[in-house]
C-alpha cells in the first residue's frame, strides 16, 4: 500500500484574524478550522501526512502554521509566506531557525490581490523569488488569467525554481 498525501490544506480561525477572500459568499466556512477538525477526516480517508498552506499574507501566520506542524507529525510540510519584496534571506532564516521550521518546504503570495497585473516581474519580486529557488523551496504560483504573463515570464527567467500553479479563484 502506498504512502497517500494531502498536498494542499488550510486552516485559519476567523475569531483571530481577517481573511480578505473570506467573503459573505463563504460564510458557511466562516469557523475555526484547525488540526482537530483535519486529524479525523485524514483518518478516516486514509492520508497520511498533509502539506498545510498559507491563507494570509502574514509572517506571524506563517510562524503559526510552522508551530502547529511541529506539534503535529501528520503535517509534512507548510507553505508559507513571506515578502517577497523584502529581505527574503532574512525572513526565510528566522522562519527556519523557530519551531517548526524544518517542515518550511514552499512559499505562497495571492499574486492576483496586487493591483499591478506585473508584480512578479517586478525587479525586488524577481530578487526575492530567486531567494526562494536558493533556499531549495518551491513557490506556489497563485494567479488569475490577468496575472498568467507576468507567471510565464517569471517562470522563464528563473528556470532552476521549482514551482506548482494554482489558477482561479480561491476558496
Amino acid at each position: 500500500m502506498g504512502f497517500v498525501v494531502d498536498a494542499h490544506h488550510h486552516f485559519w480561525d476567523p475569531a483571530k484574524a481577517t481573511y480578505p477572500w473570506m467573503t459573505d459568499a463563504l460564510a458557511p466556512i466562516r469557523r475555526r478550522f484547525g488540526p482537530e477538525d483535519l486529524q479525523p477526516l485524514l483518518d478516516r480517508n486514509g492520508v497520511d501526512r498533509t502539506i498545510l498552506v498559507q491563507t494570509r499574507s502574514s509572517l506571524d501566520e506563517t510562524r503559526e502554521f510552522l508551530a502547529t506542524a511541529a506539534e503535529h507529525d501528520f503535517i509534512a510540510g507548510v507553505v508559507g509566506w513571506v515578502d517577497l519584496a523584502g529581505d527574503v534571506a532574512r525572513q526565510l532564516a528566522s522562519l527556519r531557525s523557530g519551531p517548526g521550521g524544518a517542515k518550511l518546504v514552499g512559499i505562497r503570495h495571492q499574486v492576483h490581490d496586487e493591483s499591478d497585473p506585473e508584480w512578479l516581474v517586478r525587479k525586488d519580486v524577481r530578487r526575492g523569488l530567486a531567494a526562494v529557488g536558493k533556499a531549495g523551496l518551491t513557490y506556489d504560483i497563485l494567479v488569475r488569467t490577468r496575472e498568467l504573463p507576468a507567471a510565464l515570464a517569471m517562470v522563464r527567467a528563473l528556470p532552476d525554481m521549482r514551482a506548482r500553479s494554482r489558477i482561479g479563484p480561491r476558496p
